[in-house]
């Protein structure tokens, strides 16, 4: 069990580092938030994707991605497209445009995640790692229904 001093101390370093990835997503693009190039990085990676299916992988509702999406299809980055066989299924699917945003904010973000893990061995990263995956775990298998 965790004392609350250890409890205390790793919730205001989680705190500062999430404050300072909120600053990250404006500085890496200050026209896309972090659910679009989640949705983005989403999208590509398991494409053709219905809505309730990134809804899920995003932890969004179906109506907010439907937004979010509406969004990215709006700016060329996203395509509709309807599965042969069942007119009335519509899957999402990364355009050409997204493709290469894409590859830019992932550019930068290397570049920024370098920087921020400057001075740290691999050692210490691989446990950080190790230890982020338990972490994602635990989340995924306590994961909460709004």
């Amino acid at each position: 069990m965790l004392t609350s001093q250890v409890m205390e101390e790793l919730e205001l370093t989680l705190q500062h580092i999430m404050r300072k990835m909120m600053h990250y997503n404006k500085i890496m693009d200050n026209h896309f938030s972090g659910s679009q190039v989640n949705a983005l990085e989403t999208i590509r990676s398991k494409q053709p994707l219905k809505v309730s299916e990134l809804a899920e992988e995003l932890f969004l509702s179906s109506s907010a991605v439907t937004l979010l999406c509406d969004k990215l299809i709006e700016n060329g980055y996203v395509k509709r497209e309807r599965i042969t066989g069942d007119r009335r299924v519509v899957c999402m699917s990364i355009t050409e445009q997204g493709n290469e945003l894409l590859e830019t904010l992932q550019d930068k973000e290397r570049d920024l995640v370098s920087q921020w893990l400057s001075g740290i061995t691999v050692q210490e990263l691989q446990v950080l790692n190790q230890t982020l995956k338990k972490i994602s775990e635990n989340a995924k298998k306590h994961r909460m229904r709004s």
